[in-house]
């Protein structure tokens, strides 16, 4: 185990690098997180006490107990729960920061960003559903989130949730294929890429007739794909009915082998029996098995049906930056049954996750010289004892 003492240069380091994105003095006060300094003399003491209860591992009395053995901090369990629950707002004012840094740096990087946008469920202790939903936008080109949001279970994935602008590409799975937050992405002279049912969202031909699923599947052969001009309605909920057309879009269709058609079958069956409504599954349903559909707005002079599924193929990475924030930090292991309590569990998590991306992202971009690889040095300090 690592002294203090040992961590006290680390520990210094870090809050270097976020007095550069964020006065964490000036914010803890505003934001009424360091109102009273009882026991807790600043708000680099208060980040580091949220630290240890967060990624560190800790339990409120646990870290009490750290905090008085190392002459952090004289504090009870009862009073560090209390000054946790006051500090939520704080804590995502300085993740808020962190990203705002990351998402400044990469409008520098080039004019069209690809922005991958994915939702993950995170449940408190004796939950069998979801309580709390992690929203985040993920940056191939920078190898970092971008954007992310709390929510409860109540708040749902959409587009509309992303700050975007004009000439970013924003991709998602089908959670993301709704006619208005589509038309609010491209009325901000954005684009998007997204995976579709054939049920959510109405389609029509440049004519008007409504898109004939069959007609299109019965002319594919396995690995074959196929576009076509559509123009996007919106017509309501289950969009059953003719509505306001939107906008026009590509739908691009590629039929899917033997082997990856029973696979995706058998998850439809899976997912509509857990519904439990009684009712059988729709015709389309199982047909649309076979197929992977995605809708776009980037016009074929820029994008040819390949590169699209190709671009499409990218959404591993935010699955993949999702997985290191549950199997690394453990981000999903929450143990605080208070909301509040909760929330800054999982901010101080975020902080340690944006801090490492950082260090990650500026290592990659300033590689070491052969000449001086004694002297390159990475160093995020996420133990507290």
């Amino acid at each position: 185990m690592r002294t203090t003492d040992s961590i006290d240069p680390d520990w210094s380091r870090l809050l270097s690098k976020l007095e550069r994105v964020i006065d964490l003095g000036a914010t803890a006060r505003t934001s009424g997180a360091l109102v009273r300094r009882r026991g807790v003399g600043d708000a680099a003491t208060l980040l580091r006490l949220a630290l240890a209860y967060g990624p560190g591992g800790m339990s409120l009395r646990s870290a009490a107990a750290w905090a008085g053995l190392n002459d952090v901090a004289a504090i009870s369990d009862v009073a560090l729960l209390k000054r946790l629950r006051g500090s939520v707002d704080w804590l995502g004012d300085i993740a808020g920061a962190l990203l705002r840094n990351a998402s400044d740096a990469a409008r520098t990087t080039a004019a069209r960003r690809l922005r991958i946008v994915d939702g993950s469920s995170i449940s408190q202790p004796g939950s069998t559903g979801t309580d709390f939903r992690l929203h985040a936008t993920y940056e191939p080109a920078l190898a970092r989130f971008t954007h992310l949001e709390f929510t409860d279970v109540h708040g749902g994935e959409s587009f509309s949730r992303v700050p975007i602008d004009p000439g970013d590409i924003v991709l998602g799975d089908r959670a993301y294929a709704r006619a208005p937050a589509l038309h609010k992405v491209v009325s901000a002279g954005a684009d998007f890429i997204v995976r579709m049912a054939w049920s959510n969202v109405r389609l029509t031909s440049l004519d008007g007739r409504l898109i004939d699923w069959n007609t299109i599947y019965s002319t594919m052969m396995p690995g074959d794909v196929c576009e076509q001009e559509v123009r996007v309605e919106y017509s309501g909920p289950g969009c059953k009915h003719r509505g306001k057309p939107l906008f026009h879009a590509r739908l691009i269709v590629r039929r899917k082998d033997e082997e990856a058609t029973a696979r995706a079958e058998k998850s439809a069956r899976r997912r509509h029996q857990k519904r439990a409504d009684g009712k059988a599954m729709h015709p389309l349903t199982v047909a649309t098995s076979g197929f992977l559909l995605l809708l776009t707005s980037i016009s074929a002079g820029e994008m040819t049906a390949k590169d699209v599924l190709d671009t499409y193929r990218l959404r591993w990475q935010v699955e993949i930056a999702f997985k290191r924030l549950k199997s690394g930090l453990g981000i999903h292991k929450l143990p605080a049954r208070d909301e509040r309590l909760a929330r800054s569990w999982l901010m101080a998590h975020l902080i340690v996750a944006l801090l490492i991306d950082e260090a990650v992202t500026d290592a990659v971009d300033s590689p070491p010289c052969e000449d001086d690889i004694s002297g390159a040095q990475v160093i995020v300090v996420v133990e507290v004892a």
